[in-house]
């Protein structure tokens, strides 16, 4: 195809779309209300993978160091762990801050811990987070081959179900977005149907002629896509903006939990979904669409 072909298709494909005012407006408003439904569920699709991210990052376990270890013993465990490559933070608290902090705890029962300062019953430890919570157990064993680790305090059945949780949410991510493009490609190709039905006349007298089916099909396609591109403009700055609404209002009281992705994080990434899903979901419905009056 050279460029003045290529030209054609273009002009062709924004002269049907200005043409057709009406049902144009109508098939951008039907598209974007659809990019609108994918681009919420991508931000919130992103917030979920976002939020499960911090919950394996954030995870601790406790690393109980020999109680007859000394100061050079625990430095060697210490770059032990430091050598691990699933270990994301390395957090030491020595048995007298553990002491105080059990105490500061238990503030209403103080009665109850008299005399632990003069002898201490606690152990110096490592808190220590991970990169990846589903290596937890290859991480735990290279932790116990370090000489001079006690015992280690993990909650194994915790790590197990933030594994599975982690799992469920990024695989229901890709099947729902699946979901909404089979909706957005029905909804689109409903929408340019009604423009290829007002012009079916046109289309049959052209396919008499002798024209190609690409020939017929591309001004229709690129009409799709111009459809799908200002669908896209118009969805993304409406869910962008709603999408800062949000944080500033109902968001802030969910960040005491768990922190959510800022608007300038997720904005070039939904742009990207949403125009590329325009562009290809536009070209398929309106190619779908012109399919049955190609036969003739």
């Amino acid at each position: 195809m050279n460029s003045k072909t290529f030209k054609f298709f273009i002009v062709e494909g924004l002269k049907s779309f200005f043409k057709n005012g009406l049902l144009s407006a109508a098939s951008v408003i039907t598209v974007s209300l659809s990019l609108i439904l994918f681009g919420v569920y991508v931000l919130f699709s992103m917030n979920l993978n976002y939020a499960a991210m911090q919950i394996e990052t954030n995870y601790e376990i406790q690393i109980f160091i020999d109680e007859n270890a000394d100061s050079s013993l625990i430095g060697q465990i210490e770059l032990g762990l430091g050598e691990i490559e699933n270990i994301n933070t390395i957090t030491f608290v020595a048995k007298g801050q553990a002491l105080k902090q059990w105490i500061d705890s238990m503030a209403d029962n103080i009665e109850a811990l008299e005399g632990l300062e003069d002898d201490n019953p606690l152990r110096d430890s490592f808190r220590i987070t991970f990169k990846n919570l589903q290596y937890a157990d290859e991480t735990l064993s290279e932790i116990k081959a370090i000489q001079g680790v006690s015992y280690i305090k993990n909650n194994k059945d915790v790590v197990d179900k933030l594994v599975d949780i982690t799992d469920k949410i990024k695989k229901s991510s890709f099947y729902f977005m699946l979901f909404f493009a089979v909706i957005s490609i029905f909804i689109i190709s409903n929408s340019i149907r009604i423009t290829v039905f007002a012009r079916r006349r046109e289309v049959n007298i052209m396919k008499f002629v002798g024209a190609t089916d690409w020939f017929i099909r591309l001004p229709f396609m690129i009409e799709g896509i111009i459809i799908g591109i200002v669908g896209a403009i118009i969805s993304a700055i409406i869910v962008s903006s709603a999408y800062g609404y949000f944080l500033s209002t109902t968001g802030v009281l969910i960040e005491t939990t768990v922190k959510l992705l800022k608007t300038g994080q997720v904005t070039r990434i939904l742009i990207a979904y949403l125009a590329g899903g325009g562009i290809v979901l536009g070209a398929l419905g309106s190619s779908l669409s012109l399919r049955k009056h190609l036969y003739v």
